[in-house]
Parts: C-alpha cells; structure tokens; sequence
C-alpha cells in the first residue's frame, strides 16, 4: 500500500472499516460521526501511505486516528457557542437510566459553580432573568434599577459563563462527549 497499491488498501479498509466504525460508534453514540472517523482514518492512510512502516502493525495506528478524530470533533463542538449555549441553558431531559441522571447532576453542578462565582447583585440579576424567567422590566421594577443596567449584568454574566467554559474546557468537553452518548 505504501507503494500506491490500491488492492492493498481495499484490502486494509475491508479488513478493519466495520471494526473501526465499531469502535467510533462507542465513543460517539452517533452513527453519523462513526461513519466520519472511518472515512477520515482511511482518507489519512492514504495520504499518509508512503510515511507508512510497514514492520509495525497498522491496527494501533488505524485506531489512533479514529480516536484522534472522535476527540478532536468533541473538542471543536466545546468551542462552538450555540452547542454549548444549548447544552448549559437546556439541559437534556432525564429517561431514568443512571448515566443520564449524573451527567444531568454534573452539568447542574457545573452551571451552578459558574453561576455562584458571579458577583452577588450579577448572580441576582441572572437568577431572576433564567432561573424565575421575569423580563428585563420586571428585573428593574424589583431591584428600582434600569432595564439598561438589568440587560448589561446579564450579557456579564454571560460573558463570564462563557469564559469559564472555556476555561474549563475539558469539563465543557466530557459534558458534551457525554451528552452525545445519550443522542
């Protein structure tokens, strides 16, 4: 195959396509993104043929990128701020199985820690705008404060939500890994 042998290849895809899907689907739960981590690990073989060693097994490599790919997409969905945006404000529903149920606790835990790090007057503002579910003017004729000012608190707190994700980035990842698990 290293040579451009292209029966070699069909050879090795033959060999290990189903495998390697198998072993993406249990990382992802997600037929979609297995049948993509096949096609990128055997897009990356080819590529790669003439850097092959042909002394060493290729089954560790093969599983390697699978991995690789599997992660580094987990990864990138972490940085995308509507995924995580609807992950930290709509939370999946729970169907009783236990995994679900800790992933719900951990990502409550998670969006309360950042919640609780607010300043004390942000936190308020926040609670009662996506906690209670009161409008900006509801906000401001409790507090005796401007919409203005409720509006600029919750788009801090937000900002710092956000930063915090991104901080924390391997939490925002394992949450999201997990989450895919469950789809």
């Amino acid at each position: 195959m290293s040579e451009g042998d292209h029966l070699a290849f069909r050879q090795i895809f033959n060999q290990y396509k189903d495998p390697i899907f198998g072993y993406s689907y249990k990382l992802t739960k997600s037929p979609t993104l297995a049948e993509e981590a096949v096609q990128e690990v055997f897009l990356k073989i080819w590529q790669n043929r003439e850097k092959l060693d042909a002394s060493r097994p290729i089954k560790p490599y093969l599983y390697k990128i699978a991995q690789n790919y599997v992660y580094n997409t987990l990864r990138n969905a972490a940085y995308s701020d509507k995924l995580k945006e609807q992950i930290f404000y709509n939370p999946p529903v729970c169907r009783n199985v236990t995994e679900d149920q800790v992933v719900y606790r951990d990502l409550e835990a998670f969006k309360e820690k950042a919640i609780n790090n607010l300043p004390i007057r942000r936190q308020l503002i926040f609670r009662m705008s996506r906690v209670e579910g009161l409008s900006h003017e509801e906000i401001a004729h409790r507090l005796n404060i401007s919409p203005h000012t409720v509006k600029d608190q919750i788009v801090k707190a937000l900002k710092t939500i956000k930063e915090q994700l991104h901080i924390h980035t391997d939490i925002a990842v394992s949450i999201i890994f997990s989450l895919l698990l469950f789809l």
